[in-house]
C-alpha cells in the first residue's frame, strides 16, 4: 500500500486501504498471491547456552568500554528502509 501511495499509483485514504486489503486477502485465498517475505528484517532470537559453563566462557568477549564517554557529541547513522 505505502509503496503504491509513495509512487502516486493509489491515494492514501482509508477506503482505498480497505479495498486493497480485501482484494489482496481474496487473492491469497484463491492462491493468486505469492507468500509475503520481508527481506529487510531479521528474526532476533535470544541467546541461549547449553549450560552455565558455556555462558561463563563466552561472557568475557562481551566486555566493551563506552568509547563515547566524555565526548560532547556523538554521531549516529541509521537507515529506515531498504533501497528499491
Amino acid at each position: 500500500m505505502y509503496r503504491l501511495v509513495s509512487e502516486g499509483v493509489l491515494p492514501h485514504t482509508p477506503p482505498m486501504y480497505l479495498r486493497l486489503s480485501a482484494q489482496l486477502a481474496q487473492a491469497r485465498r484463491e492462491g493468486r498471491f505469492p507468500d509475503l517475505i520481508d527481506t529487510a528484517r531479521e528474526v532476533h532470537v535470544p541467546s541461549a547456552w547449553p549450560d552455565e559453563d558455556a555462558f561463563v566462557a563466552e561472557m568475557p568477549g562481551w566486555f566493551r568500554l563506552d568509547r563515547s564517554a566524555g565526548q560532547k557529541r556523538a554521531l549516529y547513522v541509521a537507515a529506515e528502509k531498504d533501497p528499491p
